[in-house]
């Protein structure tokens, strides 16, 4: 059975088990109330009798023509004597004769079933003409009790059904629009399934419930899914591309080794040194491709404080050494912040190692505090960026200059992983240059010390 149907089916149950234990008590409470008000009737009826036929009351009628003024048009009065015997019994329908009799000196009322018909019947006792103390049976049959109780059954009755059938039928229809967008959820994950394709749900009614930020939801990660996929075919696109001139090198270089071998040491020379220049710059390349897609599909950092004016200056001290510049280092100390010690040093190594192949001049790197963040700015006076270019150089393996960076070993990646890991602490970079003048890449990352001021002060209100 479909939801849809399970819905309508539990909802249309639960208000029928809720309408007859409504209209059960709303029957049993109505028959209670009325039977005691009958019951009172014919207790108060019986009572005037007995007070009406007392012998010191001076009757001027004898107390059988009494009693025969007082009888019911569907009903009984019997005088029973102490041996359970009759002294009168007057009734207009000789069927109410073989309604048991019972002699009592207290005062009884009870609702009786009789010949399936239901009497109120009254015992008072009184005393009779000749001294002795009798009981009076006043017996009354109990029509309209009965037809008022049939006509509340046939209300009761038809009302549930005018509340079960529009209750099902809107049960039906509620059910349909929930189940609707899970239905247009599993239509479009079959159809993804099928086609290959990412496609989205179309959400009709902005309503802003459950339901529909599940759709929001689904179209979300059917985004995310698409650009994750776009990236990933435009990464293999671009390393393929990026990979093809070295293994074209490598390939043309053997087959001049293979076609005049060993003989020209000239020729032998060029082509291993260009075998392993390619080699080289292919494992780098490689190897930045890896960092890149790891950076991006292992989202876990090993985080802990640390002083980044410390770790900067520890790093330009080493790149120093190796390309024997010059790098000068100002710092407002300390600059703790929450990082990856690796990857910090990972971006620096990049940014200077990028200032330092496309300049002559000394490196300045600053570092300071800004509005919560530790502000580091990595200038250097080269060749600078064209203006054209600044948007791209985030992207991967984009180069401003194909020939100048194949030159320089550049690889179009090392910006776009400086990036992912400046976007994996939740901070920013932004770049700024003028050809001929230099570049200046700035990047802003959370202060450590400034959140725990901020936390502190929360925690105090």
């Amino acid at each position: 059975m479909s939801i849809s149907r399970r819905i309508a089916w539990f909802s249309t149950v639960w208000l029928f088990v809720l309408l007859l234990v409504i209209n059960g008590g709303v029957y049993f409470l109505f028959k209670y109330y009325t039977s005691e008000a009958e019951l009172q009737r014919v207790t108060a009826q019986a009572q005037s009798i007995s007070e009406a036929i007392r012998p010191d009351r001076g009757l001027s009628t004898g107390q059988t023509e009494l009693l025969t003024a007082y009888v019911p048009g569907d009903g009984m009065i019997r005088i029973i004597r102490n041996d359970n015997s009759e002294a009168i019994t007057i009734t207009k329908d000789p069927s109410f004769r073989s309604i048991p009799r019972n002699y009592t000196t207290a005062q009884q009322t009870e609702q009786m079933l009789h010949d399936n018909q239901t009497f109120a019947i009254a015992w008072f006792p009184v005393i009779w003409n000749d001294g002795s103390i009798v009981t009076l049976q006043y017996v009354e049959r109990m029509d309209t009790y009965e037809s008022t109780l049939s006509i509340l059954r046939i209300v009761l009755l038809i009302s549930s059904l005018l509340i079960m059938v529009p209750a099902f039928l809107a049960g039906r229809t509620l059910s349909q629009l929930l189940v609707k967008p899970i239905q247009s959820l599993t239509e479009t994950m079959e159809s993804i399934r099928k086609s290959g394709s990412f496609q989205r749900i179309h959400i009709e009614n902005k309503s802003n419930d459950e339901l529909d930020q599940m759709g929001h939801t689904f179209n979300k990660m059917i985004e995310m899914l698409e650009n994750n996929y776009e990236k990933q075919q435009q990464f293999v696109s671009d390393a393929s591309h990026e990979l093809r001139t070295p293994l074209t090198v490598i390939e043309s270089y053997s087959r001049m080794l293979k076609r005049w071998g060993m003989s020209d040491p000239d020729r032998l020379k060029e082509a291993v040194d260009a075998i392993y220049d390619e080699s080289q710059r292919m494992k780098g390349l490689t190897i930045q491709m890896l960092s890149l897609a790891s950076g991006e599909l292992d989202q876990s950092l090993e985080l802990k404080e640390i002083d980044l004016s410390l770790l900067t200056k520890e790093t330009s001290k080493k790149l120093k050494q190796v390309y024997e510049r010059e790098i000068t280092v100002e710092a407002c100390e300390p600059t703790i912040i929450l990082a990856d010690d690796a990857k910090m040093k990972q971006l620096l190594v990049i940014l200077l190692e990028n200032g330092l192949k496309y300049s002559s001049d000394e490196l300045r790197i600053i570092l300071s505090r800004v509005e919560g963040y530790v502000k580091v700015e990595v200038s250097d006076r080269g060749i600078g960026i064209p203006n054209q270019d600044i948007p791209h150089i985030f992207e991967r393996f984009f180069r401003v200059d194909q020939a100048r960076s194949r030159k320089t070993g550049g690889s179009g990646l090392g910006l776009a992983i400086a990036k992912t890991i400046v976007d994996a602490h939740g901070g920013k970079i932004t770049v700024k240059s003028q050809e001929q003048v230099g570049t200046t890449f700035t990047i802003l990352l959370p202060d450590l010390q400034r959140k725990v001021i901020r936390d502190e002060g929360k925690d105090n209100e």
